[in-house]
């Protein structure tokens, strides 16, 4: 059993790696300079345009996302100008910020590289997209952002304390309980906390650090359930996904999980046959 003294420790440690992130690394001048166009009235398309074209990635970025089958726009897109037309304002700001998000810490490579962290990501981000709009959630389309983010908690780990992650990793393996339970029990919190907090310091929506933190735990989720339980499914999938091993999805997700969504097992496969596939053209795309 661990020392209550280390759990507190712990968790210190946790609050202050957070302000010190917050210190150090904060979003790019590119993400600031989009939310400030979209809280300026006054700002038209051409100024998200010109935001986007002074940041050379980000414009690969935004051309390759919108280029791709996913998004399923017509014709060939080759002018950003278009591209942030066709993406909207709300899907612009969300690939900003989620590429920013990412970007702004770096993961060693013997816990995950970075490419199997983007690639667990886009996975989430597209199937959570898909999900919610077979599911009719309203502003489908805002879910992808956080399909990309919810695992940032683990991000900040990885990147910032990679020997507590491996810890925590090995203590879920010992006891074969899941692995927010072993990060209660050696940090104080789990990744979905340590995910929330940082969203909040960096100014994201509540409902984004809401959906962030109760994922692990859906049952004590007091408001926007659903989507809550809609990140537990897409992160049921996405281990899988990693894994290599698709099947029995089902098995590890409880009943409650199912009952509130109103979806079933055939459902979700459909959904994730698509997904797969688009998440693997988005791969592509992002790393070629």
């Amino acid at each position: 059993m661990l020392d209550p003294v280390e759990i507190n420790s712990q968790a210190d440690l946790i609050e202050h790696t957070l302000q010190e992130i917050k210190g150090l690394v904060s979003l790019p001048e590119v993400y600031q300079k989009v939310r400030n166009l979209i809280d300026d009235p006054r700002s038209d398309i051409e100024h998200f345009v010109e935001v986007v074209a002074s940041d050379p990635n980000l414009s690969v970025a935004v051309l390759r996302v919108a280029n791709s089958a996913f998004f399923g726009f017509p014709g060939k897109i080759d002018s950003l100008s278009r591209a942030v037309n066709m993406l909207g304002i709300g899907q612009l700001h969300d690939l900003v910020l989620a590429t920013s998000a990412i970007a702004s810490l770096k993961l060693p490579n013997d816990i995950m590289p970075l490419k199997t962290f983007w690639r667990f990501s886009l996975f989430s981000a597209v199937l959570t997209r898909l999900l919610a709009s077979q599911l009719k959630f309203p502003k489908s389309e805002r879910l992808f952002v956080i399909g990309l983010l919810y695992e940032i908690g683990h991000l900040v780990l990885y990147a910032k304390h990679p020997e507590l992650a491996k810890r925590a990793m090995e203590l879920s393996r010992n006891n074969q309980e899941l692995l927010h339970i072993a990060e209660q029990k050696l940090l104080g919190m789990h990744y979905g906390e340590i995910g929330a907090k940082l969203m909040a310091q960096w100014c994201l929506p509540a409902h984004f650090q809401d959906i962030v933190h109760y994922q692990p735990t859906p049952d004590l989720a007091p408001d926007q359930r659903r989507e809550t339980a809609l990140l537990h499914l897409v992160r049921a999938c996405a281990e899988k996904y990693i894994s290599g091993h698709m099947r029995a999805i089902e098995e590890s997700v409880s009943a409650d999980i199912w009952d509130i969504l109103q979806l079933n097992a055939e459902q979700l496969a459909e959904a994730v046959e698509q997904a797969l596939k688009a998440a693997t053209e988005m791969e592509k795309l992002m790393f070629n």
